[in-house]
């Protein structure tokens, strides 16, 4: 069985509490019959339906919770328009100049498309599209960031690189070096999930909540899914579980590591100390392999995160690690900043945090496995699984090489390394010059 971590998703967390309510859809009871069914209910999954909405589909969507109660709705809510590591020119390295290409296109478009996205339905998700800074904590981190920087500019791409007294001015941390993408920025991530599932539900979109796929057959020239109450019968159908699969398509658990993270925010900041931190209100998130991650929400909260190796009085020790980083980057707000709202999730990555999209069978799909970096990527790689589906593409037109599954090796040991990992990381950030 694919092991998960536990997140209590019932809790109000921040966006839960600034964010609009949702009376969850009815779960699936019966058999039903559609063009595509997606499973998950997450940015990717909503991507999809849509896409498929639009192609004039008849759509449904499976979430096995609620709307909005995975990572799609509990992350940090960075729209970002670069890739989780790479350079776009080591995307082309991996994935050759065609599909590497296409790839970098889709990324750089991909903050973009959220934001349009949100304007189209008039989803109101606290979005601001202030751009995103990627400060570089090190000469070493700077060389690298320049580098990334140039080869986007190449390509269009709308970055501005910027020295280290502007960088430092405008975050209000001290910084080497950085560089801004233009058309990024942030969100309330829960609020985009609950608007875009109205949006769905609006095109004609059957949403089935508290509905988890729990076996997937073929029939006929199509699959059957089944869950607890009910099964759909469908021709194309879209796996998009990511980090929380389950057992449905159990080679899929073995394709990535469940990670788990947490979020927490401070108290609003007053006016005046703003002047001096997060100037313009970008998002912010930085070079270190202990990403320092940081932006305001709509009442000037600031809104950032971290993980532990050990998951012991996780929240006590998550208040107190966030605010001995606040305390470091921001010292404007005093040496004990008070920390406000904690909340966890889980994400899937992969060591090379480059994304997937499987071919499971004829007319069954799998993408996703972010590695940190979902917001954008995958509402855009969504769209075009949607597409996909819908016969509009075909696998050689994807943005992704379209693969059989690929496991991760030595899974087991591979996911205790990368979620007991931080110490090292921190301590390589410390010793960088």
């Amino acid at each position: 069985m694919f092991s998960t971590f536990d997140v209590d998703w019932k809790t109000p967390h921040l966006w839960r509490k600034t964010g609009p309510a949702r009376t969850a859809a009815a779960p699936l009871t019966g058999e039903a019959e559609v063009d595509v069914l997606v499973v998950g209910g997450g940015l990717t999954g909503m991507g999809a339906a849509l896409a498929a909405a639009d192609a004039g589909l008849e759509a449904m969507l499976l979430e096995g919770n609620e709307i909005g109660s995975a990572a799609s709705g509990r992350n940090n809510g960075l729209v970002i328009s670069h890739h989780s590591k790479a350079s776009p020119s080591e995307i082309e390295a991996t994935f050759g100049p065609v599909i590497g290409q296409r790839y970098n296109a889709m990324i750089a478009a991909s903050a973009g498309h959220v934001f349009d996205t949100m304007r189209r339905f008039g989803i109101d998700a606290h979005q601001v599209e202030n751009g995103w800074i990627q400060p570089c904590h090190s000469a070493t981190a700077a060389a690298r960031g320049r580098k990334v920087y140039e080869e986007w500019k190449a390509l269009g791409h709308a970055v501005e690189w910027l020295d280290r007294e502007t960088v430092t001015g405008i975050v209000g941390a001290r910084y080497t070096a950085g560089w801004r993408v233009e058309g990024s920025g942030h969100i309330n991530p829960f609020a985009l999930t609950v608007g875009l599932a109205a949006a769905l539900e609006g095109l004609g979109v059957t949403i089935a909540e508290n509905s988890r796929a729990t076996r997937i057959v073929r029939e006929g020239a199509g699959w059957r899914i089944f869950t607890a109450g009910g099964s759909v019968n469908a021709r194309q159908v879209i796996l998009a579980t990511n980090a929380l699969t389950g057992d449905i398509w159990p080679e899929l658990g073995r394709a990535m590591i469940p990670f788990k993270v947490f979020q927490a925010s401070t108290r609003p900041v007053p006016e005046a100390l703003r002047q001096s931190i997060l100037v313009g209100n970008p998002a912010v998130s930085d070079t270190r392999r202990d990403i320092r991650a940081y932006h305001y929400d709509r009442d000037f909260r600031i809104v950032t995160g971290g993980t532990h190796s050990f998951w012991h009085n996780a929240e006590r020790r998550g208040l107190a690690k966030i605010a001995r980083a606040v305390a470091d980057s921001f010292p404007q707000l005093g040496a004990d900043p008070e920390i406000e709202n904690y909340w966890e999730g889980t994400f899937a990555v992969v060591p090379d945090r480059k994304p997937r999209l499987f071919r499971l069978g004829d007319g069954l799909i799998f993408g996703g496995i972010y590695s940190g970096r979902g917001v954008a990527a995958s509402m855009s790689l969504g769209r075009e699984m949607g597409r996909l589906a819908a016969g509009q593409k075909g696998d050689a037109d994807m943005p992704l090489p379209v693969t059989a599954i690929r496991t991760v090796p030595s899974h087991w040991m591979a996911t205790t390394i990368a979620n007991h990992i931080h110490p090292w990381h921190r301590l390589r950030d410390r010793t960088d010059k």
